[in-house]
């Protein structure tokens, strides 16, 4: 019979030997993506896009579920409250840790304790436009006539809350100017606003307005990135105008119930990251307006940490709540 010694060293074999196997284990069944979005919008025909990719790379499916509410927390805390075993992932923006605890008086879910970041997969940036009737063709030529007039312009947004509503809201801070909100329930019905002119500005994003930002029917002003976009290189950054270090869009990462096994996160965010960087992707992402990132988990952690703070300091400024 062995010893005491030999039974820990065997003990303590056996379990430097059970991770990596539980590792290259999974999956072993289907993999449920909790999206927040509504079926048929960009940021849900990138997620199916990705479940494929996941799909084919791990030998498993990974199936989409569109559960949409409150601010995409519903389907955060679905993942939040999901075994730690890798077969609940969710693909949001990263708003459901780095906002809706400013904005919102309690949450189902603590952000940092309950959620694992797995990798930011991509970033949405967003344009501001304006109606036709609108009598400026620059964002300064914008700042100038929102300061002279006496009452605030209609702007639209995707809702309360929304990275619209924020990147505006952010915008009237920096540049002194005013502007009257008005919330819609998603870019389906803010852009159709924006072109009969029920309202007259606002930060859109290309797929919702890219036709009519061609066509004329819309006035496209500027970009929310720091830097230019490829798909308007002629068109100026808002940073590079009116308002030095403005630099918004909409993270979208990828997260899992938190104490999932490091293995199994390690290759879930590897291979999210191939499947953005993948040729095909990458062309089909840039058509629309994304911009593929993919990190580690520990540095989406940290950009989490950081967009938490400037994200709260913001919200906190302007006095935004939503319950």
């Amino acid at each position: 019979m062995p010893s005491l010694s030999h039974r820990v060293l065997l003990a303590g074999l056996a379990l430097c030997l059970s991770a990596p196997v539980y590792a290259q284990s999974w999956p072993q069944r289907p993999v449920s993506v909790v999206v927040p979005q509504p079926a048929g919008n960009s940021p849900d025909v990138l997620c199916r896009v990705i479940a494929e990719k996941l799909s084919r790379a791990l030998g498993q499916q990974f199936v989409v579920e569109n559960r949409p509410g409150a601010g995409s927390t519903v389907a955060a805390d679905i993942a939040a409250k999901s075994a730690p075993d890798g077969y609940t992932v969710l693909i949001s923006d990263s708003s459901v840790v780095t906002m809706a605890p400013h904005l919102y008086k309690s949450l189902p879910y603590d952000p940092f304790r309950d959620l694992a970041p797995v990798t930011l997969a991509v970033v949405v940036p967003m344009w501001l436009v304006a109606n036709p009737s609108v009598p400026a063709n620059s964002i300064a030529e914008l700042v100038a006539l929102a300061k002279s007039r006496e009452q605030p312009m209609p702007y639209a947004s995707s809702g309360n809350g929304s990275i619209h509503h924020i990147t505006m809201e952010r915008f009237k801070t920096e540049t002194g100017t005013d502007f009257a909100h008005v919330p819609y329930k998603g870019a389906g019905q803010s852009v159709p606003a924006l072109i009969a002119g029920d309202v007259l500005l606002g930060f859109v994003g290309y797929p919702a307005a890219a036709s009519a930002m061609k066509s004329g029917r819309l006035k496209v002003l500027a970009f929310s990135l720091a830097r230019r976009s490829t798909l308007t290189p002629d068109i100026p950054t808002v940073s590079e105008t009116v308002a030095p270090g403005f630099d918004m869009s909409a993270p979208l990462g990828v997260f899992v119930a938190a104490r999932t096994p490091r293995e199994i996160v390690a290759t879930l965010s590897a291979t999210v990251n191939d499947a953005v960087r993948a040729p095909d992707v990458v062309e089909r992402m840039a058509a629309i307006g994304m911009e593929p990132v993919g990190s580690s988990p520990e540095r989406y952690e940290k950009i989490l940490h950081e967009d938490y703070e400037r994200m709260g300091s913001l919200i906190r400024r302007i006095g935004m709540r939503l319950d």
